[in-house]
């Protein structure tokens, strides 16, 4: 190999290697509005606080300040089926104005049909997640519910490489919903 062949080969590494450095970084750009920093609205009077799942400990706190606030008297969280967190195991269920359920998917699209089954149309609902769920969940909860739904971020730490993570996955889920549209509402009435 030549001296000439060995730095048109160098170049073309920079100049790839250049090209994806750009495109990472323009998809972080690109990120930002939808995973970083989505709009926080402030919370209204509402009918219902939602916690969706996990309930994790920043998003019951989150609930039971904007309970002790006077923005809904009601709680209603989704739990998985097992484990520490379900309904059985989670201290916060126990209280008298908390309902924990399970959604049938347990996914944001089953929050939604579980959210249908439980609120009246019309019912003002503030929605509780994490800040790169956000987005993704005013779409699902605008297309599947009828309450009115006010979506608000929970911040909870997380690091590099579950941001990473949380980019990939929330762009591919909003692609799942466009796809797979609404679940259907359970039969029976969780009231």
């Amino acid at each position: 190999m030549d001296d000439e062949s060995i730095i048109r080969r160098a170049r073309w590494a920079r100049r790839a290697a250049l090209g994806i450095l750009s495109a990472l970084a323009l998809v972080g750009l690109v990120g930002l509005p939808l995973y970083v920093f989505p709009p926080t609205p402030t919370p209204p009077k509402a009918d219902l606080i939602y916690v969706i799942g996990p309930p994790t400990a920043p998003r019951i706190a989150d609930a039971e300040s904007l309970r002790e606030r006077g923005v809904a008297d009601e709680v209603l969280v989704s739990v998985p089926p097992s484990g520490a967190d379900s309904a059985d195991d989670l201290a916060y269920c126990w209280r008298s104005y908390v309902t924990c359920r399970t959604p049938d998917p347990f996914t944001t699209r089953g929050e939604a049909a579980m959210l249908e089954a439980y609120a009246a149309a019309g019912d003002d609902v503030i929605v509780l997640t994490y800040t790169p769920h956000v987005l993704r969940t005013s779409y699902i909860f605008g297309l599947c519910a009828d309450a009115a739904t006010t979506v608000i971020p929970v911040d909870e730490h997380l690091t590099l490489s579950r941001w990473i993570y949380n980019y990939a996955y929330q762009t591919a889920a909003f692609v799942k919903a466009w796809i797979l549209g609404c679940a259907e509402p359970p039969a029976d009435a969780l009231t």
